[in-house]
């Protein structure tokens, strides 16, 4: 009895069982009643992107605005920890870059060109040429990974920095950041509880979503290399062999864990460019480079706030909302484990890292992957759309590599990449939903090394769950995104509070003195 009072003295236990007990319970649900999911999970989608799309929109540009303004007043030099940083900056961006856009980024970078230059015509609202379907297609593709993005997980990651560095409380759980508004008795009863499972369920099936779209790539990507065909046992296997790796990552930390292995996957990615770089049209590619960030440049505002109003072709809705909302959800989760390792960085540092650095090394991986594959088509080697129009969406990324010289080395260094960003994504998820069941985390801790275990398992055991099921991506999608709306309310209620603590605590001090009050100690 007293080890069990000890256990729930430390840990959310009841937490942790009540989100997995409704998170399996939803998953049998969907697997009992196909028809009725679709139905469901149609209706959310509609709700999210169609009713409250031009809501999610504004919202988004507020974000960017407020972070923007933010990072230039004298409160960008507000430190989080009166040290200097914790990592080394190429670690600390790598790791923010590989938990912030996840394994999905590499799975979406063979694709996503070939989604918009097929509705090409929808997203110029007139017939185009086939030269402007392709600049177009790069650009939207660059754009729904870029900067909007990373502002909507950077709001996150400010006030659990603040909460935990700054305010210097142990407790860093999603629930925890509200009691600034609410008080301690609302964060610890049921509010609390309730805000805590939205953190858990958001996580839990972003990662799901990211997990099984890359644990298929992946065993495409093995099938093709060793001559075999792809099938469910080896996308198991391919999840349990990426998670004996997290699962070490995890156990050992993130100093000799997840850091060395974001450090290795800079290397990886970047030999992966200079192959394509060199292998296919470098000129095409810097061309194509340059010219859709003149794109992006001039139609940003147009394009994060178009919403088709008279043709009502949908597509804004069911791309550029449904990313808003997307990004939105996943935003919790890295805004915990990016605070966790800001440890020494300033607001200013962690905005314009995230906003400029992230969409920088998203614009290059995306920009020169899309460029090839562009240039392939003109070729008449590879023709992506057409590929994904037949439903070969597996396909795509094995035939790419293919097409490079050396294809069997690029194959290898492609599943290199891909698992490595697998794992730091998971890793990252462990780390995160471990926090969240643990009361206090004192400033240098991590979580229980039994307790992130158990997570990983779990995260490797629900998509494994979900694929053997059969269960329809799209349902799970729309349940998961549904968390989006109550997030924008939580949003405003920790802002609420956030902002309130740091006007009180520095709004009388000069911008001297708060970097004054952030240096360093020796």
């Amino acid at each position: 009895m007293n080890e069990k009072k000890k256990l729930n003295e430390k840990y959310e236990v009841g937490l942790m069982i009540v989100s997995i007990v409704i998170i399996l319970a939803l998953m049998i649900g969907m697997t009992l009643y196909p028809e009725a999911r679709k139905a469901i999970g149609a209706q959310v989608m509609h709700a999210l992107t169609y009713t409250f799309g031009s809501v999610m929109q504004f919202f988004t540009v507020i974000v960017l605005i407020f972070l923007v303004a933010l990072a230039f007043s004298k409160y960008g030099n507000i430190r989080f920890g009166n040290c200097k940083p914790e990592f080394k900056t190429m670690s600390w961006v790598a790791m923010m870059f590989f938990t912030g856009l996840g394994a999905g980024t590499v799975y979406w970078a063979f694709l996503e060109w070939g989604y918009h230059f097929n509705a090409a015509p929808a997203l110029a609202g007139a017939p185009i040429s086939e030269a402007y379907a392709y600049e177009l297609s790069l650009t939207y593709a660059i754009f729904d990974w870029g900067p909007a993005a990373w502002a909507l997980l950077c709001i996150f990651v400010l006030p659990f920095a603040y909460h935990y560095y700054i305010k210097k409380d142990n407790e860093l759980r999603f629930g925890a950041l509200c009691k600034y508004s609410l008080g301690e008795k609302a964060v610890n009863g049921w509010f609390g509880k309730i805000v805590n499972f939205i953190f858990i369920f958001a996580a839990i099936g972003s990662i799901c979503i990211s997990a099984g779209s890359s644990a298929s790539t992946i065993a495409a990507a093995i099938a093709d290399l060793i001559g075999i065909s792809t099938s469910f046992t080896l996308m198991v296997m391919v999840l349990i062999g990426t998670a004996v790796l997290y699962s070490i990552s995890s156990l050992v930390g993130i100093e000799k864990g997840m850091r060395k292995i974001s450090d290795w996957n800079v290397y990886f990615c970047i030999a992966l460019l200079i192959f394509i770089f060199i292998a296919g049209n470098t000129q095409f590619i810097l061309d194509s480079l340059v010219n859709s960030l003149g794109i992006l440049s001039t139609e940003f505002v147009r394009m994060t706030l178009w919403t088709d109003p008279v043709t009502r072709s949908g597509y804004p809705q069911d791309w550029t909302v449904f990313y808003f909302v997307y990004w939105l959800v996943f935003g919790p989760f890295t805004g915990l484990f990016v605070a966790k390792i800001s440890k020494g960085r300033t607001v200013r540092e962690i905005i314009i890292n995230m906003l400029i650095t992230g969409t920088a090394g998203l614009f290059l991986f995306f920009g020169s992957v899309t460029a090839f594959q562009q240039g392939l088509r003109m070729d008449g080697i590879l023709d992506v759309p057409a590929m994904l129009a037949n439903g070969q969406s597996e396909m795509i990324a094995t035939a790419t590599i293919n097409a490079l010289p050396f294809s069997k080395v690029a194959m290898v260094l492609y599943l290199v990449v891909i698992i490595l960003f697998l794992a730091t994504t998971l890793d990252a998820t462990s780390f995160t939903l471990s926090s969240t069941i643990t009361r206090v985390l004192k400033n240098g801790e991590e979580p229980n090394k039994k307790l992130k275990f158990v997570w990983c398992l779990l995260l490797v055991a629900i998509p494994i769950a979900i694929a053997y099921a059969g269960t329809d991506i799209n349902t799970i999608k729309a349940i998961v995104l549904a968390t989006g709306l109550p997030l924008i309310i939580i949003l405003f209620i920790i802002y609420h509070g956030f902002l309130r603590e740091m006007v009180r605590d520095f709004g009388s001090k000069s911008k001297e003195e708060i970097i004054k009050m952030g240096k360093p100690e020796e």
